[in-house]
């Protein structure tokens, strides 16, 4: 049940970080969307009254900024990769927050549990690694419980245990591997879907040249949903190998330390009890 609980409040987390993500973007760019609108609005306008006076005259096209250009281009791919990139760094923050050694080998508890180890409390000792959810707190109180078995059945299934938790955070990184994989794949998408885009437009023109402006944006279509496919992965494969060193570490130091404490469990319990002068 307390896992449940763990995992509940993990997905919460994510969930809260990814909206509040999502909205820091959406204030960002409403206004630059409501300003395009209001530009693009002034500007027919502005054609459908000269139209009539000045139909020679060819308006300049306006000049956009470099964002807008990207999420014109993008299109609905590069929407999807926004989505994922949200995703993402809700997941590296979050990884970042569980992830660390002071959460998973908190120091406090090995100092609590080696004092009531000295004072002969096991007692005291089991309850404060059962009132935490650490990683170190449950590979001890795995070998507390297996410890009236003997010393090796205790670490064997705490052998066992740390698998299974290694095995667990393994798991919730995994989705950073995948998408560094699909970052690539999926801007390789965009860059069939806008040479195809190009293309079409040079083969449908009869009897003249293909719009250069036409061109471009098949072009530049490929190009922006590429680069964004790669900067979505770079970071994804970095942050994989950060978190599984992070993990090689916890694993390291939490089985040493539940070592350790185990076996001053055992032979606190071996020790015969001081006997009243």
């Amino acid at each position: 049940m307390p896992k449940f609980r763990s995992d509940r409040g993990r997905t919460r987390s994510l969930i809260l970080i990814a909206c509040t993500i999502a909205w820091l973007a959406f204030v960002c760019f409403a206004p630059a969307h409501k300003a395009r609108a209001h530009q693009a609005k002034g500007e027919a306008s502005a054609s459908a009254g000269s139209e009539g006076s000045d139909s020679s005259k060819a308006a300049p096209p306006a000049k956009k900024s470099m964002l807008r250009w990207a999420a014109e281009a993008s299109g609905p791919i590069g929407f999807f990769l926004f989505l994922i990139s949200i995703y993402f760094t809700a997941l590296v923050i979050r990884l970042f927050m569980e992830m660390r050694l002071s959460e998973a080998v908190p120091q406090a508890l090995i100092e609590k549990v080696e004092t009531a180890i000295k004072e002969k409390k096991f007692q005291d000792a089991y309850d404060a690694c059962r009132d935490n959810n650490s990683y170190l707190a449950r590979m001890i109180r795995t070998g507390v419980a297996n410890l009236p078995n003997g010393r090796p059945e205790a670490k064997e299934a705490m052998t066992a245990q740390a698998e299974e938790m290694v095995v667990g955070m393994e798991s919730r990184i995994t989705y950073l591997a995948t998408i560094g994989t699909l970052g690539p794949m999926i801007g390789l998408v965009g860059t069939i879907w806008g040479m195809i885009q190009s293309f079409q437009e040079i083969a449908t023109q009869v009897g003249g040249q293909a719009r250069p402006d036409k061109l471009a944006a098949g072009i530049s279509t490929a190009l922006f949903i590429t680069l964004e496919g790669v900067s979505l992965s770079v970071p994804a494969i970095f942050f994989y190998a950060v978190f599984r060193n992070r993990i090689s570490k916890i694993a390291m130091e939490g089985g040493r330390t539940s070592e350790r404490i185990i076996a001053l469990f055992w032979a606190a319990a071996k020790q015969p009890a001081n006997k009243p002068s």
